[in-house]
């Protein structure tokens, strides 16, 4: 991959080693620079997770992505330094349990025996820093609570925030191939059921603030605490372009509720 070209856009130097400092560096780095938008599948493009269309994405055109991209990229950089990693799929815990489905990636990495989850594609409210893959595990970052608990043969990733706990997802450690990879990425990015096309979307997660748009609906978490405050359809691209640098363009774009 182009690793040179990646380390200049989260501003960083190439890790001596493939250690747990190294990581969370990554981990952090990554999730300050690129943004969560979905924005092709909005606009009825398909997403394309090959090496080279990621790096034309995130690299050149200064863009970001949804779970599929983010994840997919943040492994090929870790195993360019070395890291053991693992793809997982998880089922995003939203909705009625009937409608749960492997629409969700994230990544296994084994260091010296251990366990980490790695994630830097579940939106704003996600994970900044990979979190040790043990039961009962916690993990305050930036106003939000993480924790891991065993259920049954499954593992589940909740938060919790000033008010609320929430589960966000449920996975398995079996290993996936890119073809199951490619399959769930082929329904989250074109199935009319997606919220991904259900619903426009901009993220940004920086500790300090994390700003969330879905549809017409603005929302910050500061201090773990979630404000939101909702916009006329017509000032879109003016919030878009204020809060994240966007250029929206053309749409049409949806503001479906994520219900």
């Amino acid at each position: 991959m182009r690793f040179d070209d990646y380390m200049r856009r989260i501003s960083a130097s190439a890790p001596s080693s493939a250690n747990l400092d190294a990581l969370r560096d990554l981990h952090g780095r990554h999730r300050d620079t690129f943004l969560f938008e979905n924005l092709d599948i909005q606009r009825g493009r398909g997403i394309d997770l090959s090496l080279d269309a990621l790096e034309r994405k995130f690299l050149d055109d200064g863009r970001g992505g949804y779970c599929f991209e983010h994840n997919t990229l943040f492994d090929a950089v870790l195993s360019e330094v070395g890291f053991d990693t693992r793809v997982l799929l998880a089922r995003v815990r939203r909705g009625p349990p009937a409608g749960w489905a492997r629409t969700h990636m994230l990544l296994l990495v084994t260091l010296g025996g251990e366990r980490w989850i790695a994630d830097v594609g579940f939106g704003a409210a996600g994970l900044l820093e990979p979190m040790p893959l043990e039961d009962g595990a916690t993990s305050e970052q930036g106003g939000l609570t993480y924790s891991l608990r065993r259920d049954g043969e499954l593992w589940v990733l909740a938060m919790r925030d000033a008010s609320t706990l929430d589960d966000f997802y449920e996975f398995s450690l079996d290993r996936q191939t890119a073809a199951d990879v490619e399959i769930a990425n082929h329904y989250t990015s074109t199935h009319p059921a997606s919220i991904f096309r259900r619903s426009l979307t901009i993220q940004r997660a920086r500790r300090e603030e994390r700003t969330i748009l879905r549809g017409n609906i603005l929302g910050r978490y500061r201090g773990g605490i979630l404000g939101e405050e909702a916009f006329a359809h017509d000032q879109l691209r003016d919030v878009a372009h204020r809060e994240f640098s966007v250029v929206l363009g053309d749409g049409p774009f949806v503001f479906e509720s994520y219900a």
